[in-house]
This record gives C-alpha cells, structure tokens and sequence, in this order.
C-alpha cells in the first residue's frame, strides 16, 4: 500500500470519528431536555453513533498494523 492510500485512509477514519463525535454531542444534547418517552428514542441515536465510533476506531487500530508492518 502506498503513502497516498494511507493517508487517504487516515483522512476517512479522521472523518468518521468526526461525524461520530457530532452525532454524540447532538444526543447528549436532546438527552438533557428530553422528556422520559423521548429517551428510547435517543437511545437509538445513541446506540448508532457509538456503532461509528467503533467502526472509526477499528480503522485506526487496523491502519495503525498496516503501517507497523509497512515500517519493519
């Protein structure tokens, strides 16, 4: 893999955890002035951005062994 695929990679991951930590914010936020039968549906909210988060993260731990193995 080359420097550019690389960093293109980076720049994806980067972006997901970006859009992640947004959507996070967002549902803190109505969180704090929902009332109780609104919560299940943040809940759901909630649940989808963690899910990016944990995507975003798997990409960075797997980019990060491409490039360990790419430097040895």
């Amino acid at each position: 893999m080359n420097k550019h695929a690389i960093l293109d990679k980076i720049k994806v991951a980067r972006q997901e955890l970006s859009d992640a930590e947004a959507d996070v914010g967002k549902v803190l936020r109505e969180l704090k002035v929902s009332v109780r039968a609104d919560k299940a549906m943040i809940g759901e909210a909630l649940e989808a951005a963690f899910k990016k988060v944990k995507l975003a993260n798997q990409d960075l731990v797997d980019l990060e062994k491409l490039i360990e193995s790419a430097l040895d």
